[in-house]
């Protein structure tokens, strides 16, 4: 439902569908070096409809994103692509299949992320991609063996440690990950000892933020409320809650009401079972030691 003003109606709540294709327009539009008011001027419509379209909050046709589209030079396969786009712009939530191209992968993600208030995951077999280091990702997307290429390991490396600079953006968005066990005992790397200690020393670092709390879930809980996988749940001033999941070949957006519950409640969950900030920073610590020990052995055992 929305409202009326003037002509235009106004979304409460506007989709992630209408969102993406909102900020598709926009990238197009600044790529063309136009403001909202050349495109308006363009198509005869007000600057204020045109500014509601790419914010996802106004209804769009098929008819008006082509005009659109028109006027800011797209064809081809983009301008198909966004056309197929607007057939499902209303529905609730959204499944986006990876193709060759890391922007698109990650577009929606990073749109959301960088207009969050509160974000909240749970981790089991690896470091949440925001907490990773540089040596940690490129171990990981090395190993995991989808990229091959050297070029397209550097550019993923890239887009994840680029992401990463929302920790300490302004204002400060509260960020809470639920991290098991397994993920920080997990050799990563040829030279896994090194690299672990160095991913658990920025966990460390990190932890001292005052908008980032690490919460650490230990084996001895056993079954825990997240058994399901990892999953990320998305809270903006913007928009309503968003869960974020992501798969070998696609990522997958959820803001139904009773999907975005069920993920609360697993939170509600995790905080339960999980150790405290205090003991989480102990325990990781102490694994640092350990694998630091236990790597300065095999060192000197290599060199003897």
């Amino acid at each position: 439902m929305g409202w009326l003003y003037g002509r235009l109606v106004i979304k409460d709540k506007p989709t992630i569908r209408s969102r993406q294709l909102g900020a598709r327009l926009e990238l197009l539009m600044k790529a063309k070096q136009l403001s909202m008011r050349q495109v308006a001027k363009q198509l005869g419509m007000s600057a204020v409809w045109v500014s509601y379209v790419m914010h996802g909050r106004s209804p769009v046709s098929k008819v008006e994103v082509a005009r659109v589209l028109t006027v800011l030079g797209v064809v081809g396969e983009e301008y198909d692509e966004l056309m197929d786009f607007c057939d499902d712009v209303a529905k609730p939530g959204l499944l986006e299949k990876y193709d060759s191209r890391l922007p698109t992968q990650l577009r929606t993600l990073i749109w959301h992320e960088e207009r969050a208030t509160a974000i909240s995951q749970f981790h089991g077999c690896s470091i949440p991609g925001l907490l990773q280091t540089a040596d940690y990702a490129r171990s990981l997307i090395t190993e995991i063996g989808n990229a091959k290429k050297l070029d397209v390991i550097d550019e993923r490396v890239f887009a994840r440690m680029s992401r990463q600079v929302i920790l300490t953006q302004e204002p400060l968005i509260k960020f809470e990950f639920f991290i098991h066990e397994f993920a920080l005992r997990l050799p990563i790397g040829r030279d896994n000892w090194t690299v672990m200690r160095g991913q658990l020393g920025d966990l460390l670092r990190l932890s001292n933020h005052s908008n980032v709390a690490i919460r650490v879930v230990l084996a001895d809980v056993g079954a825990h409320p997240a058994m399901a996988g990892h999953f990320q749940l998305i809270e903006s001033a913007e928009f309503n809650p968003v869960v974020y999941m992501d798969s070998e070949v696609s990522s997958l957006f959820l803001e139904e009401e009773n999907e975005i519950k069920a993920y609360q409640r697993v939170l509600r969950g995790l905080d339960g079972v999980a150790l405290s900030e205090a003991q989480s920073r102990e325990f990781i610590a102490k694994l640092a030691v350990e694998l630091y020990s236990v790597g300065a052995q095999q060192n000197v055992g290599h060199l003897a």
